[in-house]
């Protein structure tokens, strides 16, 4: 879809507020629920007075709720291991396989491939499992989050975004896990009415000629976006390109 006319001035995750939050270890961020940082204004002058109380409330939440998400989710994991439902290593294992076998290096590559081959870009277009499956990848980029993929491309006249309005579907192979705040309600509800508003709060200014597209993802169809090329890039190797690439690039929430 393309962007709505600007009414909210509600700011993201991410902000100066979020980056003075407590940091955590990556084991336990990774087992933290979602997490939401700020509140979303929700109309026009009139309505964001009529209502500021009820959306305030709903939408504000604790500075220290990375800490509070991450103990509950170290408490879980007690009591599965506690009741014999997993080992004390079973947490470990899934976190060590998305950060070294399924993750946003796949998804790097992909690209990289399809800024220096036009027809493996158009294959990734048309059937994005089956360019996939060319690819010296590992095992497993078909399975789970990954059994329905597909790959819209960016331009100079059109600039994808990637979403989930339902919840967090998310092509795990190529991006990884997805960050806490592609599971806000904010962002969320705000990326779907509002997208070229929500892009310039994480720093992507889209002209005004630019159209944006928003993709929504399910669990019929997981959404990821081949960024344009990078200017002055020519004399680049395609291992070289990859590393230019980044998860948030193929979201759609940033330039390469």
């Amino acid at each position: 879809m393309t962007s709505h006319p600007d009414n909210s001035a509600g700011q993201l995750p991410g902000s100066a507020e979020d980056e003075r939050l407590p940091r955590f270890s990556r084991r336990n961020l990774l087992l933290a629920t979602s997490a939401v940082a700020a509140a979303p204004a929700i109309g026009g002058a009139g309505v964001e007075a009529a209502q500021a109380e009820q959306t305030s409330e709903r939408f504000v939440y604790p500075a220290d709720r990375e800490a509070h998400n991450a103990a509950k989710a170290l408490a879980l994991e007690s009591l599965l291991i506690e009741k014999g439902i997993i080992t004390g290593s079973t947490v470990n294992t899934v976190l060590s396989f998305f950060e070294t076998q399924m993750g946003p290096f796949n998804g790097a590559k992909v690209v990289a491939r399809a800024w220096v081959d036009p027809a493996f870009k158009q294959a990734l277009v048309d059937d994005t499992p089956a360019a996939i499956a060319k690819l010296d990848l590992p095992k497993g980029m078909a399975g789970a989050e990954g059994e329905h993929m597909r790959a819209v491309v960016n331009s100079p006249a059109v600039h994808n975004l990637i979403i989930c309005t339902l919840c967090s579907c998310y092509p795990w192979p190529v991006l990884g896990l997805p960050p806490y705040w592609y599971k806000d309600p904010t962002f969320r509800a705000r990326a779907a009415r509002e997208p070229r508003a929500v892009l310039k709060e994480f720093g992507l200014d889209i002209a005004s000629s630019v159209e944006i597209m928003t993709w929504d993802s399910s669990a019929q169809i997981r959404w990821f976006v081949v960024p344009e090329r990078p200017a002055a890039t020519g004399g680049m190797s395609e291992a070289e390109l990859a590393k230019l690439v980044t998860a948030e690039g193929m979201m759609g929430v940033a330039r390469v």
